[in-house]
């Protein structure tokens, strides 16, 4: 009889199993990062065609790209290069200056997990762009090689907006909501490390100039949500209480 009852319970716990594995995901259920891919702003539906070669934009673009290639060995040119990390640990210390901290995932844990979700929201709305656009690189269109040449892909057509950019440009903005005391400063780091995509010669200026407008999108968009708006508040109360004894003096 107890054999029976155990058959059962098995039985009875796979059907159950199956049936909630036959279950189709629903756009409702919770994403990993705020809003599903499709419910961020699709930037291919709101941006122009990237400046086609006999355009006067072009002209400009090729401008920012010679301009970039002849300061690679200096200063800038070498930060240009750091700025081609994407992990939120480089973004916290890239602006650490200009919130007179020292930013850190260990110090700022809850902070640094916002701005990595906030991030890769962001990026989600130029997925589809990118693929749509297929521009090449500048790297690409010249011939010339880079100072990052482990980043470097023969086939990569997906100039058009620029990934690290928006990554940036959303940071700058994010953390300018949580210490408008240094948005100034905060604002012209996101600026700076933005412009290095031009620099190493990923990017063209009208690359990083869409992205830059497709950060503002994700951003008005992701303020919209209440759980990113929640967990905003808690980086931002985070970051009050960590900094009054952090602050660099």
């Amino acid at each position: 009889m107890n054999r029976f009852i155990r058959f059962a319970s098995l039985a009875f716990a796979i059907i159950g199993l199956a049936s909630s594995c036959a279950q189709p995901y629903k756009l409702s259920q919770k994403p990993k990062y705020y809003l599903a891919a499709e419910q961020m702003p699709d930037a291919s539906k709101f941006l122009p065609s990237p400046p086609g070669f006999h355009d006067i934009a072009f002209i400009v673009d090729s401008s920012v790209y010679e301009a970039g290639k002849s300061i690679r060995d200096t200063e800038r040119g070498r930060l240009a290069v750091e700025d081609a990390a994407t992990n939120v640990e480089y973004f916290l210390k890239r602006f650490s200056p200009a919130m007179e901290v020292e930013l850190t995932p260990e110090k700022y844990p809850f902070l640094a997990s916002f701005i990595g979700k906030s991030c890769r929201a962001a990026r989600n709305s130029i997925s589809v762009a990118k693929d749509y656009f297929k521009r090449e690189r500048p790297y690409q269109y010249f011939e010339e090689p880079t100072p990052v040449p482990e980043d470097e892909e023969r086939n990569d057509f997906t100039s058009y907006p620029s990934g690290h950019s928006i990554r940036y440009w959303m940071i700058a903005l994010v953390l300018s909501s949580i210490d408008p005391e240094h948005q100034e400063a905060i604002l012209k780091t996101g600026y700076e490390c933005c412009q290095s995509r031009t620099i190493v010669g990923f990017h063209y200026q009208s690359d990083v100039d869409a992205a830059k407008l497709a950060a503002s999108a994700s951003f008005a968009r992701l303020s919209a949500e209440k759980s990113w708006l929640k967990d905003l508040q808690r980086a931002r109360k985070e970051f009050q209480r960590v900094s009054q004894r952090e602050r660099i003096r």
